[in-house]
C-alpha cells in the first residue's frame, strides 16, 4: 500500500515548484525556472523510484517471474 505521506510529500513539492516557477518567471529569469522545474522533477523521481521498484519485485512475486 501506498504510504500517505509520499503522496503529500510530491503534492507539496509540485506546489513549491510552481509557485518558485511562477516567481522566477515574473522576475525575468526562465533559465532559473526551469533548473527548479528540472530539481523538482529528480527530486520526485528519486522518490518514487523505490515504490516502483517495490512494485516491480512484488508482481515478479505474485507471477514467479525471473
Amino acid at each position: 500500500m501506498v504510504e500517505v505521506s509520499v503522496i503529500f510529500f510530491l503534492a507539496g513539492l509540485a506546489i513549491a515548484v510552481t509557485v518558485i516557477n511562477a516567481l522566477l518567471k515574473q522576475a525575468g529569469r526562465e533559465e532559473y525556472s526551469y533548473l527548479v522545474l528540472l530539481v523538482g522533477l529528480i527530486v520526485a523521481l528519486l522518490r518514487v523510484l523505490p515504490l516502483v521498484l517495490s512494485l516491480f519485485a512484488e508482481v515478479q512475486s505474485v507471477f514467479s517471474l525471473y
